[in-house]
């Protein structure tokens, strides 16, 4: 009886020991995960300040952005094991990046429209990724088009954001904490621009 009760409890114990390392291994992958916005501080205390008075009483159109990215999924990876650990997202990178970037155009105290903008604002997403090695590395690449509304051409340029910061290994909110920053510092570059000022103002 003794024998079939330590033999009961083995049974036992080793199918909770697979059930828990299955629970883990399935924790431990960071693939199809929702995207976040949680920024570590917000556009407003980037320097140098964004000059609200020169866009007072213009509209900014903005059109949803495109994804040109080759793997539109993928926006990290780990590279600190062997094979490196993927992580993607089952969302709309583009529908996400338009959305916030609204947002922060809105936070500087730009008039943004969804339709009959002075200024058109058209973007693709050419780099949404984070490499993740003895720190989290992110690094946000737009590409940029205005154009009036007529849909005259009137600028493009590339924006580029960064961010970087210790943090423990393979966690989602520290991916999604480096490309909110990387995102605000694309869009703080973009807005800084002499040539946005330009295209905003016709000065």
């Amino acid at each position: 009886m003794k024998k079939r009760l330590h033999f009961v409890t083995a049974v036992f114990a080793a199918c909770l020991s697979i059930g828990m390392l299955a629970t883990v291994g399935a924790a431990d992958k960071l693939e199809g995960i929702p995207l976040a916005w949680k920024p570590t501080s917000p556009m407003s205390e980037r320097e140098p300040p964004v000059d609200l008075k020169v866009f007072e009483g213009i509209k900014l159109q903005i059109d949803a952005f495109t994804d040109k990215r080759a793997e539109p999924g993928l926006i990290g990876s780990n590279m600190n094991s062997v094979p490196h650990r993927k992580v993607s997202t089952n969302d709309d990178v583009a529908r996400f990046v338009t959305y916030q970037v609204k947002l922060l155009m809105t936070g500087v105290g730009i008039k943004v429209v969804e339709s009959g903008g002075d200024v058109i604002m058209n973007g693709d997403v050419r780099k949404f990724f984070v490499e993740e090695a003895n720190r989290y590395n992110a690094e946000v690449e737009l590409q940029a088009t205005f154009s009036d509304p007529s849909g005259k051409f009137l600028w493009g340029v590339a924006t580029t954001g960064t961010s970087s910061r210790f943090g423990v290994a393979y966690k989602a909110d520290n991916y999604h904490e480096v490309l909110s920053d990387a995102l605000i510092g694309a869009i703080h570059q973009l807005v800084q621009n002499p040539g946005f000022y330009k295209v905003m103002t016709g000065k």
